[in-house]
């Protein structure tokens, strides 16, 4: 008598469990680094810039005499200094920081305050149409005289800055070609101010004009 032999187990769908396993693996991990992204940009932060030691008004301080601190300050963050709101020649401290405080963006100013100012002045001749601001003018003025009369131009003041060209509607035609900002040196002040109470005719002549014209 022949005695029959169990038939085999049918083997197990080992490669559709591996594939579901897989596919929750990833899904996992996928997972894992959407939370972590998510807490990561939450956490951010703003780098600010930091007094290591008390700052007075007058100081000139640079990056390298402050410290970088990043903190979580939200709309807050733009109003104090950033380490990309400081230029290479630095700035000048214009109220007491305290050791360890945040530094204001309201606390400092620009470092060529001391020498240097602006200023609005009238123009009787309009400046050229490739001048842009930040290019170099040298200021002339040509001196009121009797019956309407001007005399000589002089320079009184050279290698002046161009701000801005200021608006205004309720110029005069033929009166005025214009108004304009001026960065100039303190010293400059006095002639400037001069000419503009005598009704001296002041052009802006360029000195120098920016790449790319």
């Amino acid at each position: 008598m022949t005695t029959a032999l169990p038939s085999p187990a049918p083997s197990r769908p080992r490669r559709a469990v591996d594939a579901r396993l897989f596919v929750g693996l990833v899904l996992v991990a996928a997972s894992i680094a959407a939370v972590v992204g998510i807490v990561t940009a939450t956490d951010s932060g703003d780098d600010v810039l930091v007094a290591p030691r008390l700052l007075t008004p007058g100081d000139l301080v640079t990056i390298d005499d402050l410290e970088v601190r990043r903190v979580s300050l939200g709309i807050d963050g733009h109003s104090y200094l950033a380490p990309a709101d400081i230029p290479a020649e630095g700035v000048v401290v214009t109220r007491t920081v305290a050791s360890g405080e945040l530094v204001p963006l309201s606390a400092v100013g620009d470092s060529r305050g001391p020498s240097a100012t602006t200023i609005v002045v009238s123009l009787s001749t309009p400046i050229g149409a490739t001048v842009r601001p930040g290019d170099s003018l040298d200021l002339w003025s040509a001196p009121a005289l009797d019956a309407g009369q001007f005399g000589a131009p002089v320079v009184i003041a050279s290698d002046t800055q161009l701000v801005r060209v200021v608006a205004d509607d309720a110029i005069v035609a033929g009166a005025e070609a214009g108004r304009v900002e001026l960065l100039v040196a303190r010293r400059d002040v006095a002639r400037i101010l001069h000419a503009l109470a005598n009704g001296d005719a002041l052009s802006a002549v360029p000195v120098s004009l920016s790449m790319g014209r």
